[in-house]
């Protein structure tokens, strides 16, 4: 227990300490993210606070698996995940292009599943398949990493939305892997917890951004404990009470913003005929924003929904996978298309106040002239 604790703590410390001295660092060197036509800022932030929340996390990481002599376990993750942070950090500083990101991220996810045998070894009933062949297991493991983390680093488009986001999805898997004694796993979600803490605290006033070196690793290290924690839970006995009996519907409930806003914009960009990685205003924190919303209480928004489907997920346990993912997937569509209609409501308020605004002066106008 005194670990989880520690790993913690130290993280955040780490973190805490880093941030400032990275923001610092940009300041003087003129390192910032630009303010254009399609940014929400309206100053230049730095954008290189991934290497804060990486070297927390990172450090308190190997630490405290050191000391539980847990290392052997997670050295081939950290080896993958300092890959993924080094092509975060090029791209924060000169973007590259999608196709050589996607080459690093196909080696890193090689790296787990032949060294580190983190790999769907099942289908865990959805679409009732249970057991699948090698060439299966390491295609769709690659997949699922590649859209996971990648959808994490598309989401990352307000202050505190990615943080906290995923600060909800580890709690999760940090408390579910730390009662079932997977101390590896454990140590992994409170580490980034512990740094995601740290961070949070510069972000949420604007003073610093995560960059993809950032949103890169947490997608990678959520794709990694959804992998994990499906393989775990599968060979659980079934009357244990920390089984879960419809595992799939309760992963996309953890991940449907990350998942179903990245599906959304999407297919949004494509019916527009445009290619999917286009940059637009299109994600619903977008929407939010347009509503008036401030950027953290479009975030607690986000989060709080997202913590919701979590509920649902969990109080629907026992229920099929095939008739839970459909029903996930209606509700978000639901979420999103009231959100629309309130945006536009909210909108056409804004515009009708403008309008009568605009005509008391027009009149005032006239009748000063008259006079």
């Amino acid at each position: 227990m005194y670990s989880i604790i520690f790993c913690l703590i130290s993280s955040f410390v780490i973190t805490c300490f880093l941030t400032p001295e990275i923001i610092q660092v940009a300041h003087a060197n003129e390192y910032h993210d630009q303010p254009n036509e399609r940014k929400i800022h309206q100053h230049k932030v730095p954008r290189f606070g991934g290497i804060a929340i990486f070297f927390g996390f990172v450090i308190s990481m190997l630490v405290w698996s050191f000391i539980q002599n847990q290392f052997v376990n997670i050295q081939y993750f950290a080896a993958a995940l300092t890959g993924v942070f080094l092509i975060g950090v090029r791209d924060d500083f000169m973007p590259l292009s999608p196709t050589i990101k996607l080459v690093v991220e196909t080696i890193a996810t090689c790296l787990i599943m032949f060294l580190g045998d983190i790999r769907f070894t099942s289908l865990y009933g959805f679409l009732g398949i249970y057991e699948i062949n090698e060439y299966w297991s390491y295609a769709t493991t690659l997949l699922t990493v590649i859209v996971v983390t990648n959808a994490f680093n598309l989401i990352d488009g307000i202050d505190g939305l990615a943080g906290t986001i995923s600060i909800v999805i580890f709690a999760f898997f940090g408390i579910w892997f730390f009662m079932n004694h997977n101390v590896t796993n454990a140590i992994i979600c409170f580490s980034i917890i512990g740094a995601l803490i740290g961070f949070l605290i510069y972000n949420y006033r604007t003073h610093i951004f995560m960059g993809d070196s950032g949103s890169l690793i947490l997608g990678f290290t959520a794709a990694t404990m959804t992998i994990s924690f499906l393989n775990q839970n599968a060979v659980m006995k079934e009357t244990h009470f920390l089984h879960f009996a419809s595992p799939v519907s309760l992963v996309s409930c953890l991940l449907v913003y990350p998942l179903f806003d990245t599906l959304r914009v999407f297919i949004i960009r494509l019916l527009e005929r445009r290619s999917p990685f286009s940059p637009d205003r299109n994600h619903l924190h977008h929407l939010l924003l347009s509503a008036k919303l401030s950027h953290i209480k479009a975030t607690w928004i986000v989060s709080g929904v997202n913590i919701l489907f979590i509920i649902f997920a969990i109080l629907t346990d026992g229920k099929n996978d095939n008739f839970l993912i459909p029903i996930i997937v209606f509700m978000a569509f639901l979420f999103s298309l009231l959100l629309k209609v309130i945006v536009h409501k909210v909108n056409d308020k804004e515009r009708n106040i403008d309008s009568a605004s605009d005509n008391k002066i027009s009149h005032l106008q006239i009748n000063k002239q008259m006079e």
